[in-house]
């Protein structure tokens, strides 16, 4: 963390900004508001469209599930504890997204208010609101992420999104190989623009109300076994998404006035990448290994995402114990606005995920059998509890 009095090189002797100091006067009988409605309306109407387009297709997958009558589809109205685990992820998607932008608003106000403050000093009245002004002389993105990251006892809490957003694309990326879906980009987008903690609940959501298919059958001819597919596109992710996140410890990036952005940007780029190319190329320019060798390909993918993240844990953590120590790392949670955005939300990623974790640990009475006999069912997840061999064109293979 910078030393008390630090200021960058932007700052003047006075440690007031530059960026503030002699700009020109607000135009006359302009109104400055304009711009500010049209792109906080548009920013606003693309959350909400990705939220509504989200939530149609979870419902759309929960009518398909009711509807088969698969052995493979669990009978959703005999397993309580399965509504029970659907209603705690619901409540978690939308607690993570009323705390996360109560922060977010908490940010704009203040940064509002910060800019009127110097603003004032020149040319500017309180009396009227600036707010095109405002958005036209601030960077609110660049801010706020230097507000979450400048900062050890910060960056230990805000570090934590990069794993998460990675662990989100490679799960997302693994669940398109098995089930085929193309609407990967959503989540990925909606992660982005709303909250990571929010689309990784109605990810891990929409998995237990979508049914776990048979993989289509496929030729050995036509699918090869090999080690070049789409999951070098995912190992490309990982690195230039947990990547900058090892730079962005450096002090050098913290107060850089060109390097520090695009180890940001990179990330979001990184991430929608593979997803987006999966929505609009055919699905032959992107098609897969064997089964086989496509899961293992996977395994190391998580345990490359695990590994990138742990280490960079274990350092910002000695980092910010040997800073301030554990009391310090507690205050940087309601420190700013920005930091408490992106470090709730990592708390939520922590329950989606730790809650998913828990209702997968293989458990005694998991696997169920009708009446009918029929094969047992996962009750919590609807997946089959037997492998099922899969007939392809020229044999035999288990999935």
């Amino acid at each position: 963390m910078a030393p008390p009095g630090f200021a960058p090189p932007s700052y003047s002797h006075d440690r007031i900004p530059t960026r503030l100091v002699n700009k020109e006067a607000p135009p006359v009988g302009i109104d400055t508001n304009g711009r500010a409605y049209i792109i906080f309306f548009s920013y606003l109407f693309l959350a909400v469209s990705l939220t509504a387009f989200v939530i149609a297709h979870l419902r759309s997958s929960y009518s398909r599930l009711i509807q088969s009558h698969t052995p493979r589809s669990p009978k959703l109205t005999k397993h309580v504890r399965m509504y029970a685990v659907l209603a705690i992820w619901s409540v978690l998607a939308i607690w993570s997204v009323l705390v996360v932008w109560y922060y977010e608003l908490q940010y704009f106000k203040i940064s509002y208010q910060t800019w009127m403050r110097w603003r004032s000093y020149y040319d500017l009245t309180p009396d009227q609101m600036h707010w095109g002004l405002w958005l036209r002389e601030t960077s609110l993105f660049r801010e706020a992420w230097e507000t979450a990251v400048v900062g050890n006892a910060r960056y230990w809490w805000t570090h934590q999104i990069f794993l998460f957003a990675c662990a989100l694309g490679v799960s997302l990326e693994q669940t398109e190989v098995r089930r085929g879906t193309k609407h990967a980009w959503a989540f990925i987008l909606l992660g982005q623009i709303v909250s990571v903690g929010f689309a990784t609940n109605l990810y891990l959501l929409g998995l237990l109300l979508s049914p776990y298919p048979s993989p289509p059958p496929t030729s050995t001819e036509s699918n090869p076994r090999k080690w070049l597919g789409p999951w070098v596109l995912s190992l490309l992710m990982i690195i230039f998404t947990e990547g900058p996140a090892h730079m962005l410890v450096d002090e050098h990036y913290w107060h850089h006035q060109t390097d520090f952005l695009p180890m940001v940007i990179i990330p979001h780029v990184a991430l929608l990448m593979l997803p987006v190319a999966r929505a609009i190329l055919p699905r032959r320019f992107l098609a897969n290994s064997s089964v086989e060798t496509t899961g293992k390909a996977y395994g190391y993918l998580w345990a490359a995402t695990i590994l990138g993240g742990g280490l960079l844990f274990v350092r910002i953590t000695v980092m910010s114990y040997g800073y301030s120590g554990v009391q310090g790392i507690l205050d940087a949670l309601l420190e700013a606005p920005a930091v408490s955005s992106v470090a709730f939300d990592v708390i939520f990623c922590w329950l989606a995920w730790g809650v998913w974790w828990f209702i997968q640990k293989p458990r005694p009475a998991a696997s169920i059998k009708d009446k009918d006999g029929s094969e047992g069912v996962d009750a919590w997840t609807g997946r089959s509890s037997q492998a099922e061999p899969v007939r392809e064109d020229n044999g035999v293979r288990r999935r």
